[in-house]
């Protein structure tokens, strides 16, 4: 078995070198969710990454050539993902715009790095996602870096001796960044009283509540997305538990959708905020509200992702994916909407957080964490 998938990578790789240059399009994939949980938030990447490519093609596409935006579905699975990826390969593209989830980028980066294709990723912010391979890249912080953000600000703003980690336990990223915060909250002489977990299907979370309730913390670090985490919440008040929530940045104002006064002074960490005061920022903020209305974080990170692909392609001059590697992870103080992007050895950006407080219906800007 594994003879036959070095066959493949080889195949990949050769196929990969030999397109670009010939074709009549420069060839881009975006891998994101079109069904299942994570639709809500890839139909704001496809959009992001569509808008993106227009702006581009608009002023003349990139090697005299207009950008070809192939949109490819991986059902918020990691099979799916994995499948998705194996068909941007077989599709001829140069590089690859996703996935979202942490646990889908984790299932595509193999395929693309034996293949020799670029990947970049508006929001998957595992660590382990760019370790994968030297063709995996992202534009949005890391884990680590969320993960000690929303720990200090538990012990310093809310002043937190004690705290409950609740995990989904299907989630990659729900894991790798409930193991940051407790290591930083621990280190900061926080205590964690608890961690609890859960799993993706459940509905009834009072089983979790109840212990917390009993052990009253002084917040609740609950890094999941919006179904589960808002649901959660909702529970909670319900139980009469007026604990803090944190969270990362797998909440955002589309859990307004799911519950409503229940979600009010709760915090969590995010890419970015339309009240950045940056002029990169505002310009897009101005074109994109025109265009399409609301924007929000998922809108500028996947914009950043391929602009910065373009910026890469512009730089080298060339459509083959192993240049177009070499220029993307040479990317030095990028100019993005969610900031300043230089890549680490990684593939990683060494950029600032936003901390947003739910407030009354509205997301509310705190402050900006620098790394």
């Amino acid at each position: 078995m594994r003879s036959v998938i070095s066959i493949i990578g080889i195949l990949c790789f050769v196929l990969a070198a030999s397109v670009g240059e010939s074709a009549e399009t420069v060839k881009v994939a975006a891998i994101f969710a079109k069904t299942g949980k994570a639709a809500g938030v890839g139909s704001g990447f496809f959009q992001a990454a569509r808008f993106s490519v227009e702006e581009i093609n608009h002023q003349g596409g990139l090697l005299g050539k207009q950008i070809e935006l192939i949109e490819f579905d991986n059902k918020t699975t990691p099979l799916d993902s994995k499948l998705a990826a194996v068909k941007a390969v077989k599709a001829g593209v140069i590089a690859v715009i996703g996935a979202s989830w942490s646990s889908n980028s984790l299932a595509m980066a193999p395929v693309l790095q034996a293949a020799g294709i670029p990947m970049i990723s508006p929001d998957s912010t595992n660590p382990d996602v760019t370790l994968a391979g030297n063709y995996i890249f992202r534009v949005c912080f890391v884990d680590s870096f969320q993960g000690r953000v929303m720990a200090d600000f538990a012990i310093r703003d809310l002043k937190a001796k004690t705290a409950v980690v609740l995990t989904n336990a299907n989630s990659s990223y729900s894991l790798g960044l409930a193991k940051v915060f407790i290591q930083h909250f621990r280190e900061q002489k926080g205590k964690i009283a608890w961690e609890g977990d859960y799993l993706d299907e459940e509905a009834d979370f009072s089983f979790l509540l109840e212990k917390i309730k009993t052990i009253k913390p002084d917040a609740v670090f609950l890094p999941g997305y919006r179904r589960d985490s808002a649901l959660i919440m909702k529970q909670a008040r319900k139980m009469g538990l007026s604990v803090t929530f944190l969270g990362g940045d797998g909440w955002d104002e589309d859990m307004y959708n799911y519950v409503k006064e229940e979600l009010h002074g709760n915090y969590y960490s995010s890419h970015w905020n339309r009240e950045v005061s940056d002029r990169t920022s505002r310009e897009f903020v101005e074109r994109y509200e025109k265009k399409h209305g609301e924007v929000n974080p998922s809108h500028a990170l996947g914009y950043d992702a391929v602009s910065l692909l373009a910026d890469a392609i512009r730089r080298v001059e060339s459509s083959e994916p192993a240049k177009i590697r070499d220029a993307v992870a040479s990317t030095n103080k990028f100019q993005g909407v969610t900031g300043n992007i230089t890549l680490d050895r990684n593939g990683d950006p060494v950029k600032p957080a936003v901390i947003l407080k739910f407030d009354k219906g509205t997301i509310v800007y705190v402050r900006t964490a620098q790394p």
